[in-house]
């Protein structure tokens, strides 16, 4: 006869042999490139940078100065968006998906340019905000090299204009090398 049977799962984890991104993910510039646990303040909604003693029991939340502030400075974000932002990192990797995160400072009305004016690097130093256009050619070509697979990545204007330092895909190639082995190949 028939018996039952019951199937219970938590999740399920799906590995996937693509060598190309699924997904690129826009973030934030302020968030460091390493982040532990002690960082990450749940509770408050924020990512601590700084040294603040564990049993202080005053904390800033957002006033209406600020938020007015946050509104009419699209490139001054609160904290709080920075913390979900960080979040949202957090389940992309966590989800089996392959990825490419983008941390940006912010965006400016400049039109496009050529690939040696874009800036791909690991640290968050001298970030500044970038071109629709120039973050469009970086997605772009995220989706289509492996290369950029399962990368973190801070995305700038170089400093000095002229220097040529290979196109975007190039670039992937280099912080790829900075990092580990591309999966899948």
């Amino acid at each position: 006869g028939w018996s039952n049977f019951y199937l219970a799962l938590d999740f399920i984890k799906v590995y996937r042999g693509q060598p190309e991104p699924e997904f690129v993910y826009l973030s934030d510039a302020r968030i460091p490139p390493v982040v532990n646990d002690a960082m990450v303040k749940h509770d408050l909604h924020r990512l601590v940078t700084s040294s603040i003693p564990e049993s202080s029991t005053s904390y800033s939340i957002i006033d209406d100065k600020e938020a007015t502030k946050v509104m009419e400075d699209k490139m001054d974000r609160s904290a709080e968006e920075t913390y979900f932002k960080y979040m949202g990192e957090e389940m992309i990797k966590q989800s089996g998906l392959s990825y490419t995160i983008i941390r940006v400072a912010g965006y400016n009305a400049d039109l496009g340019t050529d690939s040696s004016a874009v800036r791909l690097q690991k640290m968050n130093k001298n970030i500044t905000a970038v071109s629709r256009v120039d973050l469009a050619q970086v997605i772009a070509s995220a989706l289509l090299t492996p290369n950029a697979c399962n990368l973190i990545l801070y995305m700038t204007k170089a400093q000095q204009r002229g220097v040529l330092d290979g196109d975007i895909w190039q670039k992937f190639a280099r912080l790829r090398l900075e990092n580990e082995p591309a999966p899948f190949q």
